[in-house]
């Protein structure tokens, strides 16, 4: 007889391959997600690109101003931060109603758990996306150098996008679980927001705090695709910080998961 253990994870792996295999659902729900919260509007989800675009020029430019930074150099770089942040702290957010939003669902149709995560993603991937057409605007007005960098940015998106479906995993059962955790996560993310080298450049550092900068793990991921978004390859840290933290991630949201899943009805 199968312990009890292994049935979990057998049971976890299945859900895994199917949540996969239904990814017109997942897809489908995650665009209705977009459509929804813009629904009825002349621009629609682009209401995103507007809003991230009028931020990004507003911050780029008074910063810029009031820290005599170069323009041509620094709105580049304000502009791939923001919008990969806005990636990261998409994923991260949303990943605390993973399951709690998707009620109705969970309550009346079989669905695998893991399709709700992909849900999560799919917003917010659609979401970059859309965002990601401000910057060939951007270096229209300021040119940045063309190298083979740019190449890299898909393997941090990669990065990314493991590390949010593992966060998802963590986050969406204990939020179910513990409704206020949600709100612990907000102001987490919040604080990092400004600890993380977005508005300013890690260079601005004093010397003895770079080392402290390059464990902030929030950091390694914002590297691995806005650098490359900037035609910088990033440096070997911030990859191996965010392979490590994806490996912590794992070792927590695998075993978590397996044990968990079929309790969530019950929290809903």
């Amino acid at each position: 007889m199968p312990s009890q253990q292994s049935k979990q994870s057998h049971l976890f792996y299945q859900d895994i391959q199917k949540g996969l295999a239904t990814w017109r659902i997942w897809y489908l729900l995650g665009i209705s997600d977009i459509r929804q919260r813009y629904s009825r509007s002349k621009l629609g989800q682009f209401w995103v690109t507007l809003s991230t675009a009028v931020f990004i020029g507003a911050i780029g430019v008074v910063n810029g101003v009031l820290f005599n930074q170069d323009i041509t150099h620094f709105l580049p770089f304000v502009a791939a931060n923001i919008i990969t942040w806005h990636l990261i702290s998409g994923i991260i957010l949303d990943s605390c109603g993973t399951f709690i939003q998707s009620e109705n669902f969970i309550r009346q149709i079989q669905l695998p758990r893991t399709a709700f995560i992909m849900r999560v993603l799919t917003k917010n991937v659609v979401n970059f996306l859309h965002n990601l057409a401000i910057l060939p605007v951007i270096y229209l007005i300021f040119p940045q150098p063309l190298n083979f960098s740019y190449l890299l940015a898909p393997l941090g998106f990669a990065l990314i996008l493991v590390a949010g479906f593992l966060t998802a995993m963590i986050l969406g059962v204990v939020c179910t679980r513990f409704r206020d955790l949600s709100q612990i996560v907000n102001n987490i993310v919040q604080l990092a927001f400004f600890v993380t080298p977005i508005l300013w450049p890690a260079s601005a550092l004093r010397s003895h705090l770079v080392n402290l900068g390059l464990l902030n793990p929030f950091a390694a991921f914002l590297n691995v695709i806005s650098e490359p978004l900037r035609g910088i390859q990033p440096d070997p840290t911030s990859y191996l910080m965010a392979m490590g933290t994806i490996l912590v991630l794992a070792l927590i949201a695998l075993p978590l998961f397996a044990k968990y899943r079929t309790r969530i009805p019950y929290w809903l």
